[in-house]
């Protein structure tokens, strides 16, 4: 079970006998089954390039493995072609005959986003919920301890594509499976909620609760409020993302 048990207070942490380090493996597996004490292992002693390049490969590897495949690339032609039509764009066989020339050199793009990606990615993010803590708790905690937090959150993104990757491969599509669109298959494609629902992924749902959690550990704060902005932040994202896209058609 997730243990979630709140901190006294900043100070006792901060006075409080030291935790006994984890190997990159134990404080990987320990965020998604006891990510509090976890995180008090890690903003103790805060590294973060083990965590971020064992997570960006697994991730890049999984990905690239998928579009190396004859299905999975048929299936990212399909996505591509669909995404032009559903912005009106006429696919003609000149078109067709592109962008599946382009296939080819699918598993290097693949790979090469993701691993640069992810670290610009958990860099905004360590660099948006640093300061906004600082603005609201104060200088109590260095940037290079929200970066590690943030790191460390992203073990989530390894689950999802031990469990994504292979659903598409035996589902034969590219899309992503695990939104709350995929709960509610009776909406209208293309319309506001279903372009809603579609930017909530259960996955980040589960992330930005880790998240939540070592920021609490963090500023020694307690994790529902936190929680509860990062979740506020993350719904009007998805409503306005799926207000334009359905305004777009796309």
């Amino acid at each position: 079970m997730t243990d979630t048990t709140e901190p006294e207070s900043r100070e006792d942490l901060a006075h409080a006998a030291p935790i006994r380090d984890m190997g990159l493996i134990g404080r990987l597996v320990g965020v998604l089954f006891s990510p509090r004490r976890t995180f008090e292992v890690i903003v103790q002693t805060p590294r973060w390039l083990g965590a971020l390049l064992a997570i960006a490969l697994i991730v890049a590897g999984a990905s690239s493995w998928l579009v190396s495949t004859e299905l999975g690339q048929q299936m990212l032609l399909e996505q591509q072609v669909s995404a032009m039509e559903s912005f009106g764009i006429t696919v003609s066989d000149e078109v067709y005959g592109q962008l599946k020339r382009r296939l080819e050199g699918a598993v290097y793009f693949t790979a090469g986003g993701v691993l640069v990606s992810i670290p610009v990615v958990t860099l905004v993010i360590a660099g948006v919920v640093w300061t906004v803590g600082y603005v609201a708790f104060g200088a109590g905690a260095s940037f290079r301890a929200m970066y590690a937090v943030v790191a460390h959150a992203g073990a989530i993104n390894i689950v999802q594509q031990l469990f994504v990757v292979p659903l598409n491969y035996a589902r034969g599509a590219m899309g992503n499976p695990t939104t709350a669109a995929a709960f509610f298959p009776m909406l209208e494609e293309g319309s506001f909620a279903d372009r809603t629902l579609g930017l909530i992924d259960v996955f980040v749902v589960w992330q930005l609760f880790v998240l939540s959690i070592g920021t609490a550990v963090l500023y020694g704060r307690r994790t529902g409020p936190i929680a509860t902005a990062f979740y506020l932040l993350y719904a009007v994202i998805a409503i306005g993302g799926g207000f334009a896209l359905s305004r777009m058609g796309g």
